[in-house]
C-alpha cells in the first residue's frame, strides 16, 4: 500500500530518473497523466516498454473530478506509481491526490524530475533566487488583471517573472510565445518595449531560447511547442553576459534592464 508521484522531467521518456523507472517496475499498477503538460518526444509506448509494464492514462475528468479514484483503489491493495510531466508537485491536481492519500491513511512519496520552474534558469542563465511569482496566462481573450499585476510587481521588486502559458493537450493546443507576447502588448501598449525572453522545447536537442522586446517577440517563429515566457526584472552582471551569449540579448536590451 503506496504511492510513488514520480516525474517524467521535460522531453521524453528518457528524462525518467534511474530511481524512478526501478519504482515503476517494482509496482503492482502503473498510471500516467499526459495534460497538466506537453512533452514534445513523449512516446507512451516506448515508456511501457522501458517500465515493462502497461500504463494506465488518466484525463484531467478522472483526476480532478473523480479525485483520482482509480488511483487510491489501487493503492489500498498494492504499490502504485504515478507518473506525470515534470515535477510532480508542480500542479495543484497531485497535491490534492497526496493529500486524499494521507487522509486514507496511505503513504505516499515523490521522485522529483526535471521541471519548466528550475530548468528556466539553466536555459536562460537568470539566477533562481531572483524570480517572483510566477503567472499562467490563459487562453481565453484577453489578460487577467492580477496577471500584469504580478509582472508589475515582481518588476518594482527587480524580480523576474515566469509567465507559464495555458495547455491544452486534448486539443494539443498550448499559446505560443509570440501570441503570448500580443496579448500582453494588447493589455498594456507599455510591454511592448519591455525585454522578454521566450524559451521553447526546453531540454530538447531543438530548444531555441531568444531575448527581445515583446514587440519583436510576438513576430518570431519560435517552432513546435511547449513554449514559455520570461520578463526579466534587474540583472546581475552575470545575469546579463548569461542573456547576451545564451539568449541572443542586444547590448541596447540589457542597458534598459540595469
Amino acid at each position: 500500500m503506496s504511492v510513488a508521484f514520480i516525474g517524467l522531467g521535460l522531453n521524453d521518456e528518457r528524462g525518467l530518473t534511474v530511481e524512478g523507472l526501478e519504482e515503476a517496475r517494482r509496482s503492482s499498477n502503473v498510471f500516467a497523466e499526459f495534460y497538466t503538460n506537453i512533452m514534445p518526444a513523449l512516446d507512451s509506448k516506448k515508456l511501457e516498454l522501458l517500465l515493462e509494464k502497461r500504463i494506465v492514462v488518466l484525463n484531467r475528468f478522472q483526476l480532478e473530478d473523480e479525485g483520482g479514484k482509480q488511483i487510491v483503489e489501487a493503492a489500498a491493495r498494492g504499490r502504485v506509481a504515478f507518473l506525470v510531466p515534470g515535477d510532480p508537485m508542480i500542479a495543484t491536481t497531485h497535491i490534492s491526490i497526496r493529500l486524499e492519500l494521507a487522509k486514507k491513511g496511505i503513504p505516499s512519496r515523490i521522485i522529483h524530475g526535471p521541471s519548466i520552474v528550475s530548468a528556466v534558469c539553466g536555459a536562460t542563465g537568470l539566477q533562481s533566487y531572483k524570480f517572483g511569482k510566477s503567472v499562467t496566462l490563459p487562453q481565453e481573450p484577453g489578460v487577467p488583471g492580477s496577471l500584469l499585476e504580478s509582472v508589475r510587481d515582481n518588476k518594482t521588486r527587480g524580480l523576474h517573472t515566469l509567465i507559464l502559458l495555458d495547455v491544452r493537450p486534448e486539443r494539443s493546443k498550448q499559446l505560443t510565445i509570440g501570441e503570448a507576447a500580443a496579448k500582453l502588448v494588447v493589455a498594456d501598449p507599455a510591454l511592448e518595449q519591455s525585454v522578454g525572453i521566450g524559451v521553447a522545447r526546453i531540454g530538447s536537442a531543438d530548444q531555441l531560447v531568444l531575448s527581445g522586446r515583446l514587440g519583436r517577440l510576438q513576430r518570431e517563429e519560435f517552432g513546435s511547442v511547449p513554449h514559455s515566457l520570461v520578463i526579466p526584472g534587474r540583472l546581475h552582471f552575470m545575469e546579463a553576459e548569461s542573456l547576451k551569449a545564451f539568449c541572443g540579448a542586444s547590448d541596447e536590451d540589457l542597458e534598459a534592464l540595469k
